[in-house]
């Protein structure tokens, strides 16, 4: 019997049936990757997540302590204020009540001075009523004045 050589479509066929096996190889490859991809992508997410969570949970708490330890100074403060215990730290200190009070009398002194008003001056303000056109034709004038000391045919001038 005699071998018969492939066909050129039972050829093709074959290697299309390789180039797909391929190509669902890639394709599931491909969608490994992504999944991986993504996986990692939320798990960043997360973290970031959980962290900023963490965090803002210790400050709350730094805030909660911050806000405590205030109000006990401010009632420190109160305390410190109240004028029975003020007297008895000054009696303790050595200063005693004040029995009779003496005024000096200073001549020529007169405690309600007025002061003098300060005068206010208006600025003179800038009018700008300078037009393009007008800017336009002194540039020009200079341009050409400078063109003319240049070439010699005018009188040399200061340029800025």
């Amino acid at each position: 019997m005699s071998q018969r050589r492939p066909t050129w479509l039972q050829h093709a066929l074959a290697q299309a049936s390789a180039r797909t096996q391929a190509e669902t190889l890639t394709i599931a490859a491909l969608v490994v990757f992504v999944a991986i991809l993504v996986g990692a992508l939320y798990l960043a997410q997360a973290t970031a997540t959980a962290t900023t969570g963490f965090d803002l949970e210790a400050m709350v708490k730094t805030r909660d302590s911050l806000q405590r330890n205030n109000e006990d100074l401010q009632a420190q403060i109160a305390h410190k204020k109240n004028v029975s215990d003020l007297r008895g730290r000054a009696q303790a200190l050595g200063f005693q009540p004040v029995s009779t009070q003496e005024y000096l009398v200073i001549n020529g002194y007169q405690p309600d001075r007025a002061t003098p008003t300060p005068v206010v001056t208006a600025m003179p303000t800038y009018i700008y009523d300078e037009t393009f056109n007008g800017w336009a034709q002194v540039q020009w004038a200079k341009l050409s004045a400078q063109f003319d000391a240049w070439s010699g045919r005018a009188n040399p001038t200061a340029s800025p």
